[in-house]
């Protein structure tokens, strides 16, 4: 974790940190780097971000809610004006000092009364790259000539093996860059991040097809942290389904083996209605299909009875399961019955040696 630490230092020393990244991201990079640029906010950073790579659907931008610029001046003013020229205005300050940083000006989009990213020109302390493989590609995105990556720390974050470690500290590593940015903010955990940190990450995992089960803790702690799937349905532009939120608690009750790749979890519901039943058989759907293990148990309440929802491509998983309980069983899994709280049934089932 040495490597984390490092970035971490670099965070904590810097006042400017500029984020590159690919036009027109993938999900993943997209919910990572808006993790980051949360993260940095938060820590009271500039903050450089190219608005106009980001896709038109994340929140905020494009919406067609109403937005403002603010420009930021830290100097003092001899004079300020602007001029109407046919279809575009020319805001002109004029500073008392002619010879003023350029590093004191900025600008901001703010939308709903939300400060948006800064998109300013300048030379950062710190910049971080998510997401780009060859150091060429780099000046593409750069507004300024390339001089200013040797002026300051370059950290270079990626997934690509062929990714061509470019960075003054250099972080890739195979799977997803939401994992990655998610082991970078618990590095940082003397701060208390706001949701929205862990809901872009969280947005980052769930937009992917058969993750890892590596990934499961790193997903349990974002949401034991308070992360949601909110942006997720946000970016979607729906309405968060029921189902989400028994996920978002199963999730925080995850046991796991994962050398056998097995996942174990409960809700403390008690289901009393058909539409109940259908969204946990919805969580055990979701679980199977984002996360595909090798076996699946999930815990609830109906009514009086403890029901176990399981399924394993394992055939002798199953045998296990037929062996030891009662329950209503087919080829790849069932159901399984007891008397103890679903809990107490987890606890059961993580000691069976599989």
């Amino acid at each position: 974790m040495e490597r984390f630490q490092n970035i971490k230092n670099g965070i904590d020393g810097a006042q400017s940190i500029r984020l590159i990244f690919p036009e027109n991201p993938d999900n993943d990079t997209l919910g990572a780097v808006l993790a980051l640029n949360s993260v940095f906010k938060q820590l009271n950073k500039k903050v450089f971000l190219p608005i106009e790579r980001l896709p038109q659907k994340v929140s905020g931008f494009g919406d067609g809610s109403k937005k403002r610029i603010a420009i930021t001046l830290n100097e003092d003013i001899d004079e300020i004006y602007y001029e109407k020229k046919g279809g575009h205005v020319d805001l002109n300050i004029i500073p008392k000092n002619n010879d003023f940083d350029t590093k004191n000006f900025s600008w901001e989009l703010i939308a709903d009364g939300k400060e948006k990213p800064n998109v300013m020109d300048g030379s950062p302390d710190l910049i971080i790259i998510v997401g780009i493989a060859r150091f060429e590609k780099i000046e593409e995105f750069l507004p300024t000539d390339e001089e200013e990556l040797f002026a300051c720390t370059i950290v270079n974050i990626d997934k690509d093996p062929l990714n061509e470690n470019y960075g003054d500290i250099n972080i890739v590593e195979k799977g997803l860059l939401s994992k990655i940015v998610s082991f970078l903010v618990k590095e940082m955990k003397d701060n208390d991040f706001k949701k929205d940190v862990f809901d872009f990450l969280l947005f980052g995992f769930f937009s992917q097809k058969n993750i890892s089960i590596k990934d499961v803790s790193a997903i349990k702690w974002l949401v034991s942290s308070g992360g949601t799937f909110d942006a997720y349905f946000e970016y979607k532009k729906q309405p968060k389904p029921i189902w989400a939120k028994y996920l978002e608690v199963a999730i925080k009750n995850i046991f796991m083996q994962e050398d056998k790749e097995i996942i174990f979890s409960y809700l403390p519901i008690n289901s009393g209605s058909e539409e109940e039943i259908k969204n946990i058989l919805q969580v055990s759907k979701i679980f199977c299909e984002w996360i595909n293990p090798n076996a699946f148990f999930l815990s609830f309440k109906d009514r009086n009875t403890t029901k176990t929802i399981f399924y394993s491509i394992d055939k002798s998983v199953v045998k296990k399961i037929r062996s030891e309980f009662e329950g209503d069983f087919k080829e790849n899994g069932g159901i399984i019955e007891t008397s103890k709280e679903p809990r107490e049934t987890m606890e059961e089932l993580k000691e069976i040696s599989f």
